[in-house]
């Protein structure tokens, strides 16, 4: 019988100590690209940033949504892009409905929509996005938000904190998937000047430009469920969503997604969200939640 027990203790740790092994190289990485991206001078944060941006300039981009601070005082954040916070609201809205039983939903994040290949008619809309049962959203389109025409609705929780969303141009890479995000990997390949700034400081530069592009995220590969950008096409984890204007008809646009970027906010298992909008009459959008 001890010797039973004890094979299969043995098996256990091995199984354990395998497990370590494999798992440990990542987990340092991941340490080391942490350490480094938290010790760059802001200056060289911003000159990565600038290089991607002109990078974008040459050929196809999106616009990418990098979690940037947190704001202590987010008024000057109203109308402009941001995780967590208040959301914008105008005279006549409400607090969404989150459950049958009563309880509000959470505000996610808003957008302010500054992506060319969209058309006229979605620059500068404000897009908020509230989630509904956890798998559902409700999601609100202002014309022309302003501070004159802000009307603050009343919380239904405490708020979380409040993150700016940073608008960075990007280069992005086609296929059979669509035109999508270039990550890290194939940024640095292909733009070596983006690592110019990152030379004294690294020589895994796509662990640190992945910390940079999504601050303190516990990775450097930069899947749909770690960030969020607009334009382009949809980086799907499930089926097409094929969503149609409840008021014609007509297909609907793919305006953003986003992953679990809102700090202390899990969305069911490395959810997406996913965000539609009719270019006839862009005050009506659509949301989807997926999970792998």
């Amino acid at each position: 019988m001890l010797t039973t027990v004890a094979w299969i203790l043995a098996f256990v740790l091995g199984i354990v100590g395998l497990f370590v092994l494999i798992c440990l190289p990542h987990n340092v990485r991941i340490w080391r690209v942490r350490r480094v991206y938290r010790s760059l001078p802001a200056d060289v944060l911003e000159q990565v940033l600038e290089f991607i941006e002109q990078a974008a300039a040459h050929g196809p981009s999106v616009t990418f949504l990098r979690l940037a601070e947190e704001v202590a005082g987010y008024d000057a954040l109203l109308v402009q892009s941001h995780v967590g916070g208040v959301p914008y609201a105008e005279s006549g809205d409400d607090w969404p409905q989150g459950t049958p039983e009563g309880e509000p939903a959470k505000f996610m994040l808003q957008v302010r929509l500054d992506e060319p290949s969209l058309g006229d008619q979605w620059q500068d809309r404000l897009i908020v996005v509230f989630l509904v049962f956890d798998a559902e959203q409700a999601v609100r389109s202002y014309a022309a938000p302003c501070i004159d025409k802000y009307v603050a609705l009343e919380p239904k929780r405490p708020p979380r904190p409040c993150n700016r969303l940073q608008p960075v141009r990007m280069p992005a890479e086609g296929g059979e998937e669509g035109r999508l995000p270039m990550l890290p990997d194939r940024l640095c390949n292909d733009f070596p000047e983006i690592t110019v700034p990152l030379e004294p400081y690294t020589n895994d530069f796509a662990g640190v430009l992945a910390q940079i592009l999504r601050p303190n995220v516990y990775g450097y590969d930069l899947d749909a469920p770690r960030i969020a950008y607009v334009g382009g096409d949809p980086m799907l984890i499930q089926n097409p969503h094929d969503p149609v204007c409840d008021q014609c008809g007509k297909p609907m646009r793919f305006l953003f997604q986003f992953g679990e970027v809102v700090p202390g906010v899990q969305m069911a298992d490395d959810g997406v969200c996913y965000v539609y909008g009719c270019d006839d009459h862009p005050d009506r959008c659509k949301g989807f939640v997926d999970s792998h």
